[in-house]
């Protein structure tokens, strides 16, 4: 008789372990995106704050966030899952906590140096491996990545709110309160692994045949591209519309309809690439959309008019959403099961330098030489 379904099922420590760890990024994510939309506005009050050093302190995190995702990533296989998590929570908390009582903005830099030294997100996908059987793997890390999302969707509109009742000390104690909160999700809820698995040798090996790779560089390399344009982007928007008479506390007005046009484009271009095999087609649309950005952005800077930079902020989102779905995917795609994980690590790597590199480079030609960026 057939069975009532083909697909397997999760057990009930599945679950939990889903649960537990989609909690985990999704506090600390939340905390993390709470400050996009808002830091370059709300940073320029600190005394000696310049464009530069706010660009700086924007990106810092993502600094020591690529130097030590493999090291912790490494780190996790000799020591165990849970010790390195609860070790990189730890330091994102204190970061947190020096960013809330900083005055300076210097001592906003090394809090965000701080926080980035967490570097828990190859551990956490490591532990899930560790929990769930390979037949359901692939739709639980699906359910960290839509936690991530839901935490991206709610942090990017709460945060023009939070950000002019509390400031920019407040949206730290919120971050620091929400890697607590993780914490105590780790050691209430995610289950501890019956036998973690155990990471083969040859991890030199691994990575200089990941590195070597010259299709996965390309993929890097795209990585490190949408991640620094996403922090430059977020770097302007807020610093541009104020400029310009908006309201701090409307700026979700701008990053709702931002957030439903990278759906409506993100959706039908994964589908596009996975299922008719139109990767080539789908990228060069969205190398399309991201070069008409910077077209109507430069234009929109020339002229100083909103009537320019906003539609050009939309194609980006629109052209950042086509990649961003489809870039891990060739990730995976290009890989062994053997130098998947060692693959993911190194694209993780570049997109965090990205993100550092995008919010120094808006920083330092804010203020001139702003064709260049």
């Amino acid at each position: 008789m057939r069975s009532k379904s083909s697909t397997p099922l999760f057990t009930a420590e599945e679950r939990q372990g889903i649960l537990g760890l989609s909690g985990i990024l999704f506090c600390r994510m939340f905390g993390l995106f709470l400050l996009l939309p808002v830091f370059s506005v709300l940073a320029q009050e600190l005394p000696d704050a310049t464009p530069a050093l706010v660009g700086l302190a924007l990106g810092a995190y993502g600094l020591t966030q690529a130097l030590l995702q493999i090291p912790f990533g490494l780190w996790s296989d000799h020591i165990g899952r849970r010790p390195v998590i609860a070790f990189g929570l730890v330091l994102f908390c204190l970061g947190s906590v020096l960013g809330a009582v900083a005055g300076t903005v210097q001592l906003i830099i090394i809090a965000r140096l701080l926080q980035g030294t967490g570097a828990i997100s190859s551990a956490i996908f490591a532990l899930i491996a560790d929990l769930t059987r390979p037949e359901v793997r692939t739709r639980a890390n699906a359910g960290l990545g839509m936690s991530i999302g839901l935490a991206f969707g709610i942090a990017i509109l709460a945060a023009p709110l939070l950000g002019e009742w509390f400031g920019l000390s407040g949206l730290f104690w919120v971050m620091a309160a929400m890697g607590g909160l993780s914490l105590v999700l780790l050691y209430t809820i995610v289950p501890v692994p019956r036998q973690a698995a155990v990471a083969a040798s040859g991890n030199l090996q691994r990575l200089r045949s990941v590195f070597r790779n010259p299709e996965l560089q390309v993929i890097d390399w795209g990585g490190f591209v949408c991640s620094a344009g996403l922090s430059a982007m977020f770097f302007l928007i807020p610093l541009l519309l104020v400029h310009h008479g908006f309201p701090r506390s409307d700026l979700w007005q701008i990053y709702l309809p931002l957030l439903f046009a990278g759906a409506a484009t993100m959706v039908p271009a994964a589908i596009l690439a996975e299922a008719k095999n139109r990767f080539r087609e789908v990228m060069l649309t969205g190398i399309l959309l991201l070069l008409g950005s910077g077209i109507l952005l430069g234009i929109g800077w020339q002229n100083d008019s909103l009537n320019w930079f906003v539609p050009g902020v939309f194609l980006f989102f629109m052209g950042f959403n086509v990649f961003e779905p489809i870039l891990p995917s060739l990730v995976s795609r290009l890989t062994t099961p053997e130098t998947k994980g060692t693959a993911t690590g190194v694209y993780n790597l570049f997109q965090f330098m990205g993100h550092f590199s995008g919010a120094l480079l808006a920083g330092i030609f804010y203020g001139s030489h702003f064709e260049w960026l």
